[in-house]
Formats: structure tokens, C-alpha cells, sequence
């Protein structure tokens, strides 16, 4: 969905979607000069003080950036004149949260679902498929 239309152009929300669209821009622009099984680890974030600075979510990607990023910080700086140096930061991906299983079926559920595949067995792998889950949740009601 485009909001661009939606927002009035002076506005400060014009503005940051201005910025946004800059820094994917420019990130995409580094992707573009570096090898492509690199890009999944980093992600440019900013300029602070003549620095860009580059995010990255493992040390072996760190290494390897650190290597091929000063030979192109000419093209860099031809995308913004404001890059004077690159500056690396390893900034780890947090893993996503194991989710806990906070669903049950009531006793009576899983009875009707075992009176059904019972009435289904005249089609095996739906009747299978029922049986099972009445066994697995059984097992986790059961814990």
C-alpha cells in the first residue's frame, strides 16, 4: 500500500517516510556491492559523525565486511557524500521466543473427535489424522 498520497508533504510523518525509504535505499545500494551470502547478516543503520555504520549478526560476517568494506568505500561515498569511514557494530539477532503451547482441548472434545474418526474409517487417512490428534492431546493434557 502506498501511504505517500495519504500524508501531506510537509508533514513531519511525510519526513520520516522520506528517511525510511533513504536508509533502504542506501542499504540496498551496499547489498548490491557486496557478495549476496552476506546480506542476510548485515543491515546498514545510520551515519553518525561521518560514519556508516553497519549492524551485523554474527562475527564470521563482522570479518568478512571488515575486509571488503574499505576497497569500496569510494562507490559508498558516492552514494552519500557524508561517509567518510565505515564503522562495524555486531549486533547478535535475538532468537524468537519458544512458543508455549496454551491450547486445549476439553475432554469432551477430544471424545467427539474420537467418536468421529470412528465414523470416518471408510477414509483412513482422515480417520488417522483424527486419532492422532486425540492421542496428542490426550498426552499433553495428561502432563
Amino acid at each position: 500500500m502506498q501511504f505517500a498520497p495519504l500524508i501531506p508533504a510537509n508533514s513531519p510523518l511525510a519526513n520520516l517516510l522520506h528517511r525510511s525509504r533513504y536508509w533502504q535505499q542506501l542499504d540496498a545500494a551496499a547489498k548490491r556491492l557486496l557478495p549476496a551470502n552476506l546480506h542476510p547478516h548485515f543491515r546498514v543503520a545510520c551515519i553518525e559523525e561521518g560514519a556508516l555504520i553497519i549492524h551485523v549478526s554474527a562475527p564470521m560476517a563482522a570479518t568478512r565486511l571488515k575486509m571488503l568494506l574499505p576497497n569500496l568505500l569510494p562507490q559508498l561515498q558516492e552514494l552519500d557524500p557524508g561517509i567518510a569511514r565505515i564503522q562495524i557494530k555486531t549486533r547478535p539477532h535475538n532468537p524468537a521466543a519458544a512458543k508455549s503451547k496454551n491450547f486445549h482441548l476439553s475432554e469432551r472434545a477430544l471424545n467427539s473427535f474420537e467418536q468421529t474418526a470412528e465414523k470416518v474409517a471408510h477414509h483412513p487417512k482422515l480417520a488417522a489424522a483424527l486419532q492422532n490428534l486425540v492421542k496428542n492431546n490426550r498426552n499433553t493434557n495428561n502432563n
